[in-house]
């Protein structure tokens, strides 16, 4: 299933996954929020100023790397980042 991710309207992004996480993205989503907002869990995604961490900083990127390696570590079928959908969008995320 292909979910349009859309930080802004110039910033938009899509990932493919399967369609039983397709389906559940929204419900997904708030998960990857506290995920991605939590400095103890997520180290990568922060932005740093003077060596603080201040706010997270992320794209479609960390969305597929959380679905892989926290959400679904054990599943075979894995998200990943597309450029250029083939398919038809089915969801949209807004961020």
């Amino acid at each position: 299933m292909i979910i349009k991710i859309k930080f802004s309207d110039d910033d938009i992004q899509y990932i493919s996954c399967s369609t039983k996480v397709g389906r559940k993205i929204n419900c997904i989503q708030e998960d990857f929020l506290k995920w991605i907002f939590d400095e103890e869990k997520n180290t990568k995604y922060w932005a740093l100023e003077n060596g603080e961490r201040v706010h997270p900083n992320y794209d479609a990127n960390a969305m597929v790397e959380w679905l892989n390696n926290v959400r679904f570590k054990s599943g075979i079928a894995k998200a990943k980042l597309i450029t250029n959908p083939q398919l038809r969008v089915k969801k949209t995320l807004y961020y």
